[in-house]
C-alpha cells in the first residue's frame, strides 16, 4: 500500500504546485507592463546587433562579433532565478537540436532577475516568485564577476544546457544593449543583422522565423 499512496500523494503535490504556480503570477506567457522600455532600448530588426565584451565559461573575455559571421545565432540572456527561463529551456533545448549544425545558439547569463536579499533589476524591491520560493530557488545576487561565473557554470550544469554560454559583465552592459528585460530572445543572421526581436523568449517564434531565414 506504501507505493500506490505515495504515488497518490505525489501527482496530489504536483497539481497543488502547478494551480499556485499558474495562479501566483509568476509565469507570464507575455512580456508585462514593466518592459515597456524594451520597444524603444533594445535592437530592432533590421538593425546591426549591438557588439558587448563579456566571459566565456573559462573567465575569459570575449566579444559577441567574434562569434557571429559563420551562421545565423539565436542569441538569448537569462538567469537561474527567472522561472520563466528554467521552465522554457526544455523547448530551447529542443530548438538546438533540431537546427544543430545549421543555427549557433547563445546563451547570455545576466544578472538575477529574482535574487533573494536586493532588489529585482526588473523592480525596485526584492521580488523573489511564489515559485522560486517552493522550490527553494534563493539566490542572492553575485557582486563579483567571478561569483557570476561560478554561478553561471553550476546552473548551465543544473539546467542541462548544451550550447555555448557567455557571462555579461558586473556593469550589466550587455543586457542594457539588448533590452533591459529578463528573458529576451534574438535571430542574428550572418550579416549581423537582426531579424528577430522579442522581450519575452518564445521558442515557437523563433522556430518559426528560423526555418525562414535558412531558406533564404
Amino acid at each position: 500500500m506504501v507505493g500506490p499512496l505515495s504515488s497518490i500523494f505525489s501527482n496530489r503535490s504536483l497539481v497543488i504546485l502547478a494551480l499556485l504556480f499558474l495562479t501566483s503570477g509568476c509565469f507570464p506567457t507575455k512580456a508585462g507592463s514593466h518592459l515597456t522600455h524594451f520597444k524603444n532600448e533594445a535592437p530592432k530588426v533590421g538593425d546591426l546587433a549591438p557588439n558587448f565584451i563579456a566571459y566565456d565559461e573559462e573567465g575569459q573575455k570575449i566579444s559577441l562579433n567574434e562569434i557571429i559571421g559563420g551562421k545565423p545565432i539565436v542569441l538569448h540572456l537569462g538567469s537561474h532565478s527567472c522561472p520563466v527561463f528554467r521552465y522554457r529551456r526544455f523547448s530551447m533545448s529542443s530548438l538546438h537540436r533540431e537546427f544543430k549544425g545549421q543555427v549557433d545558439f547563445v546563451f547570455v547569463y545576466t544578472q538575477e532577475a529574482h535574487p533573494v536579499g536586493s532588489n529585482s533589476p526588473d523592480n525596485d524591491k526584492e521580488w523573489v516568485t511564489t515559485f522560486n520560493r517552493l522550490q527553494r530557488v534563493l539566490i542572492p545576487q553575485p557582486e563579483t564577476i567571478q561569483k557570476r561565473i561560478e554561478l553561471a557554470r553550476w546552473s548551465k550544469n543544473e539546467l542541462g544546457i548544451e550550447y555555448q554560454m557567455l557571462i555579461h559583465s558586473i556593469d550589466n552592459n550587455s543586457w542594457r544593449k539588448y533590452g533591459r528585460a529578463p528573458i529576451p530572445g534574438f535571430i542574428i543572421d550572418k550579416n549581423r543583422k537582426i531579424v528577430l526581436s522579442q522581450a519575452w523568449l518564445d521558442p515557437d517564434k523563433i522556430r518559426g522565423k528560423l526555418k525562414l531565414v535558412l531558406e533564404d
